[in-house]
């Protein structure tokens, strides 16, 4: 086991155990939200990060996530909905996890955490039906330290935790963790 494993394993590890993870088999989880709820609004996600565009590509992310699953007619205002799904971006930070023999980064490791909730706007006053202040991804990229193109692996890091983020959020307010 090198050191840098446990480096980057510990922080995924508490952040697990602090947000009560659990685990079921596909399938067995009731869905958290009332069957009432039709309409959804995905209001763009607040960025509270330096990293620019982030709240573009999550809010995009989680968007086409909710069309995939294919449960609500998504609505383009928050008047429209039954239901609002809103986030703030809290943290996005990137770490060295890896080096190689002259103590050069060979990988990074990125981290996303957002205030994330839903809202229930069919009753008055609208009321809360999930909300995790920080709901966390994080994903490892490697760097070749000779190349040119370490802004384009960051960026790829970047669209796959938004991605990552999106279906973990959707899978985990409809299966009710």
């Amino acid at each position: 086991m090198s050191m840098s494993w446990r480096g980057a394993g510990i922080p995924l590890i508490l952040s697990m155990v602090s947000a009560g993870c659990g685990y079921h088999l596909v399938g067995t989880g009731s869905s958290a939200l009332p069957a009432h709820l039709k309409s959804l609004y995905i209001a763009p996600f607040v960025n509270q990060t330096v990293r620019a565009e982030l709240d573009q590509r999550l809010t995009e992310e989680v968007t086409q996530e909710w069309v995939r699953r294919g449960r609500f007619q998504l609505v383009s205002s928050a008047e429209q909905a039954d239901a609002v799904v809103s986030g703030t971006i809290v943290l996005a930070s990137t770490a060295p996890v890896r080096f190689d023999d002259q103590g050069r980064v060979t990988q990074y490791q990125l981290t996303v955490a957002a205030d994330v909730q839903i809202v229930d706007r069919t009753v008055e006053p609208p009321h809360t039906l999930w909300r995790d202040k920080r709901f966390t991804r994080t994903i490892s990229y490697e760097v070749d330290v000779s190349a040119l193109d370490y802004f384009d692996r960051e960026v790829e890091a970047i669209e796959r935790v938004a991605r990552d983020f999106a279906r973990g959020l959707v899978v985990t307010i409809l299966e009710g963790f």
